[in-house]
């Protein structure tokens, strides 16, 4: 989205042609290709971070033409300094000034901070080797108890900010949407009624068009009693198992029987990472051998399975005095067997239903269905997970969340949570495996719309992005950030089209 910094600067005639390729041949990875040329000499600080906030619509602050007053880290740590590429550089009565590499990633962080100390804050971007040489300089002078840290190019005396703007015009109204949509993706949910609720208003999909899908019925008369004599001789079987407790080392056992190599893996590693304890065969003999042994809690029945069927399986599991508190999903693939109506599922006592091929987010609701415990208080986990964040314990905060997921993987307010926690600790391709969960579940949920859509711009996914906003523009109620998001969108799209005319 953004044009490159190197052809910016050709165009303004800083640079040449030579010095960016320079630049671009030296770039070793560790520093973008602005700082780069800084390092060579091909331009100054001013000049690169002017370019900077033209590109970006941030202003910009060189520091080498600053005084800094030091004792405005006193409430900050080196640490958090790094993580963020960004520093303190300046505070009054209302506010605070942080310079940052990335001000996008920075937003948070620096409200987070603004808010305990009460303050308004404002970013600035700057050079990322500058800023890395200020932030290290910059604790090593306070530490020995220096007041100021006077830049090298300094000219004024006393603490002095050198900040530059971006210039006008319909390019930086578009560069302003886009700012505003990165604090709105940041934007901190204050209130617990802001959260999703934990009804999930996702509504299941239903295939039509041109597609026509078979259903399965019913059998004959004659062909129900047979079914029904060999469905009591195997729960006879099954009853002559043993009596094992149902949970093992605390997790949940789960049985998955399919005869599609592909489809049992899947389910299981689908399964297994949400902390279920998984055994899978492939034929209703073996499953029947299993289940004679051992107590399940869950069992997935393909209705492909041979020698016993998905349905015939749950009903002589549903007939087993022992197993009968077992749950059962019938599964199937539509394209092979075609859909199975509610009312065969009923008959045959099926606790849930699974198309193949499998859409973990149906997976997890159902598994919320499913689920006979007694759900954790959420706003305890949420509570902790805050207050694990609050005293530095990130890692801890997204544990815990994870852990409370088991239980309950279709909660909308823990996936939100969860990938907030992973979006403020820069993980951002599963922060958007967690958005997307939550969506999934409240398909009209505007924070984590608007968050999974800014979390796709930046990934390089626009056409995701831009669909995503569509999908939230109905559910905006700021008119502000509804033009805002209008704005960038319709830039965006014409960005992409020119990309593509240009290929062609």
């Amino acid at each position: 989205m953004r044009g490159s910094i190197g052809q910016l600067l050709i165009q303004q005639g800083v640079i040449d042609a030579s010095a960016l390729s320079d630049a671009l041949a030296r770039q070793s990875g560790r520093h973008p290709v602005a700082s780069e040329l800084y390092a060579l000499g091909y331009a100054s600080e001013r000049q690169l971070a002017m370019a900077l906030s033209a590109q970006t619509g941030w202003s910009g602050i060189v520091l080498d033409e600053s005084t800094i007053r030091l004792d405005v880290l006193e409430y900050v740590s080196l640490e958090w300094a790094r993580i963020f590429s960004a520093l303190v550089v300046y505070e009054d009565a209302t506010t605070l000034v942080v310079a940052a590499a990335r001000p996008e990633d920075a937003i948070v962080p620096a409200r987070e901070l603004g808010a305990g100390r009460g303050k308004n804050v404002e970013l600035r971007i700057a050079l990322d080797i500058t800023l890395a040489r200020t932030i290290r300089v910059a604790f090593q002078r306070w530490k020995v108890g220096d007041l100021y840290l006077v830049g090298s190019e300094s000219t004024r005396p006393g603490p002095y900010l050198s900040v530059v703007h971006p210039d006008g015009g319909e390019q930086d109204e578009h560069r302003r949407a886009q700012r505003a949509l990165a604090e709105e993706a940041a934007r901190a949910i204050e209130h617990a009624d802001e959260l999703p609720s934990e009804d999930s208003a996702a509504a299941s999909t239903t295939l039509t068009g041109d597609w026509q899908v078979n259903t399965i019925t019913t059998t004959s008369e004659a062909d129900n009693a047979r079914f029904e004599e060999r469905t009591l001789v195997i729960a006879d079987e099954l009853d002559r198992g043993v009596d094992e407790v149902g949970t093992h080392n605390g997790r949940t056992r789960a049985l998955i029987v399919d005869p599609d190599p592909p489809g049992r893996i899947q389910l299981v590693s689908e399964l297994e990472r949400l902390g279920y304890e998984c055994q899978a065969v492939g034929q209703g003999a073996q499953a029947i051998d299993l289940l004679s042994q051992i107590s399940f809690d869950l069992v997935f029945a393909d209705i492909a399975t041979p020698e016993l069927d998905g349905l015939r399986m749950c009903r002589a599991i549903k007939r087993s005095r022992r197993l009968s508190r077992t749950r059962v999903v019938v599964t199937t693939s539509v394209v092979d067997s075609g859909q199975i109506a509610d009312a065969v599922l009923q008959q045959h006592g099926a606790d849930g239903y699974l198309e193949k091929p499998l859409d973990p987010r149906r997976l997890h609701r159902l598994l919320r269905e499913l689920s006979t415990e007694e759900h954790a208080n959420h706003d305890a986990v949420l509570a902790d997970a805050t207050s694990r964040y609050q005293h530095g314990d990130i890692e801890g905060a997204i544990a815990g969340l994870r852990g409370a997921l088991v239980t309950d993987p279709g909660s909308p307010k823990l996936h939100f949570m969860l990938a907030n926690m992973l979006q403020r600790s820069s993980r951002y391709p599963e922060a958007v495996d967690e958005y997307e969960a939550v969506v999934d579940l409240q398909p009209q949920y505007f924070p984590a719309l608007t968050r999974l859509a800014y979390l796709y711009f930046r990934q390089g996914l626009h056409a995701r992005a831009v669909e995503t906003w569509r999908r939230a523009l109905p559910v905006c109620e700021d008119p502000a950030l509804r033009r805002n998001i209008e704005l960038f969108m319709r830039k965006l799209v014409a960005d992409m089209r020119e990309s593509d005319s240009n290929v062609g």
